[in-house]
């Protein structure tokens, strides 16, 4: 029955000899061929008259078994899938390899510096994978062209081509924190550098004008004899009232209305 099935697909070959017997996904040694839709769910997906490629592509064995269950009808769409699994199935590893640096494990234990270097090396090899966009290939019917793009990463005009080199330009020349802003830039924000620099800028200009007023509420309350959660719930209380009082201008209030004599 299955074997039956597999006459549904039209097998896809790499165009060119440096691309035989690679995975298309990742660019790893190709062992296995995956089925776009799956073998195992071609029927439901004829009964149902869905629409799909019905190809089957060289895969490494991580990418065919992650890809085994995605019920995706398109090589594209199951690119985009693969990505995504990866990225999560090596996050912490990815993490290391764009955190640290060689250079920063002097003085560390050698237990440490043996598990770091691991996760670097790992990191390094899976965003190798996930950077690799496939190949031209050809079907009995047709062949599809990949053209290769060079990938991108614009920090406020500048252009990086290599997301490491983007993340420490934003940690070593932006000053921004590096583990607050690596998660925001992969996990909130999916590489987007900018967007993800405007929200990191957005949450400390927040913390900088809560820090001011309440260095404020705490000099007023000092110098006029004040408790300080009086001064502060009556700032709270005049700036809810009046959402454009700043709170030096609360506290001008506060002090004419009950201080002043």
């Amino acid at each position: 029955m299955t074997t039956k099935l597999a006459g549904y697909y039209q097998q896809a070959y790499a165009s060119e000899s440096k691309h035989f017997n690679q995975c298309f996904y990742c660019g790893c040694e190709a062992t296995e061929r995956d089925f776009c839709p799956p073998l195992h769910m071609l029927q439901s997906i004829i009964d149902l008259g869905e629409e799909a490629e019905f190809i089957s592509i060289p895969a490494c064995y991580e990418c065919f078994a992650l890809l085994h269950n995605e019920r995706v009808l398109t090589i594209d769409g199951r690119v985009t899938k693969l990505k995504k699994k990866l990225s999560t199935k090596y996050a912490k590893a990815l993490r290391i390899y764009h955190m640290w640096h060689e250079s920063e494990l002097h003085d560390m234990s050698d237990e440490f510096v043996h598990s770091i270097k691991a996760g670097m090396k790992l990191g390094a090899e899976a965003a190798e994978r996930l950077a690799f966009q496939g190949f031209s290939y050809a079907t009995e019917d047709a062949s599809v062209t990949i053209r290769e793009k060079r990938a991108e990463f614009d920090v406020q005009g500048k252009v990086f081509y290599d997301f490491k080199d983007a993340l420490n330009y934003c940690i070593n020349d932006l000053q921004v924190d590096r583990t607050e802003f690596y998660k925001l830039v992969v996990e909130d924000y999916n590489g987007d550098f900018n967007r993800a620099l405007s929200q990191y800028r957005h949450r400390h200009e927040k913390v900088t004008a809560a820090n001011d007023a309440d260095s404020l509420i705490k000099s007023f309350a000092k110098q006029h004899k004040q408790n300080s959660d009086f001064v502060t719930r009556t700032v709270k209380h005049f700036i809810n009232k009046d959402p454009s009082l700043t709170t030096e201008g609360a506290l001008e209030q506060l002090y004419n209305n009950y201080i002043k004599k």
